[in-house]
């Protein structure tokens, strides 16, 4: 009878089908939070409110891809966890693609019709060059494609994300811009969804540039020569 591979095996096929299916039910957990919360602040469900619901479900998504790493360089116990950064991440593009489609049937006069004539808008360029980087680096999770590019090359192409997110920030800034300025110099009722979900953005990139301190500061004190012990042939002796 041939054996299952072991556990730690995140190539096995029962071990891809696990991740994927946690993978989809956080996802789909999230993405009801969303919902309920959208509900409530836009007083109704309706199809704006399912799109605002996938965009926050999307943003977490793929940010607990990006901090996994962090997480797991700093927490030991988290290290078994690391190859869902792949599945959390894919889970959180395919909501972002919802989320682009559904921009189709909440204005289509802008979004369908108008593209074209919208194009350079900061609402329609910045979204498609980021789902552009994040298309690409749906398509490069692929085994076959990482194992062509190499693991140094692959994982340089996949920093485009960080580009894609800081992109949508500010997207999302300069649509809401002055919605965030009211709210911040009142502070009165609930946040912006967009700019809690911004500032979660923020803190995630920071939390990742921290590793890159952190691996830097490692490597310098590593190269920094060991004083040497005092000579000692020269100590006098009673």
């Amino acid at each position: 009878m041939d054996q299952q591979p072991p556990p730690s095996d995140i190539f096995a096929r029962h071990i891809i089908r696990k991740m994927w299916w946690e993978s989809i039910v956080f996802g789909l957990l999230l993405f009801s939070a969303f919902v309920i919360l959208t509900s409530v602040l836009d007083g109704g469900l309706h199809l704006l409110t399912i799109s605002k619901a996938l965009a926050g479900a999307s943003a977490l998504l793929i940010g607990s891809s990006f901090a996994l790493s962090g997480f797991c360089y700093y927490f030991d116990f988290l290290d078994t966890k690391i190859a869902y950064r792949k599945y959390l991440g894919l889970v959180g593009y395919y909501f972002a693609l919802l989320y682009s489609v559904s921009l189709l049937a909440i204005d289509p006069d802008r979004y369908f019709y108008g593209f074209f004539e919208n194009f350079l808008s900061a609402d329609i360029l910045l979204g498609l060059i980021s789902m552009t980087f994040l298309t690409y680096m749906a398509l490069i999770s692929k085994v076959s494609i990482m194992k062509k590019m190499g693991p140094h090359r692959w994982r340089v192409a996949l920093r485009l994300g960080y580009v894609a997110w800081v992109l949508l920030v500010v997207r999302a800034y300069i649509l809401e811009r002055y919605l965030w300025t009211a709210w911040l110099s009142t502070w009165n009722g609930f946040p912006p969804p967009r700019l809690l979900l911004s500032l979660f953005v923020v803190a995630v990139i920071f939390f990742r540039i921290s590793i890159s301190v952190s691996k830097y500061v490692r490597r310098s004190r590593a190269a920094k020569p060991v004083d040497a012990a005092p000579d000692q042939s020269h100590t006098l002796t009673s």
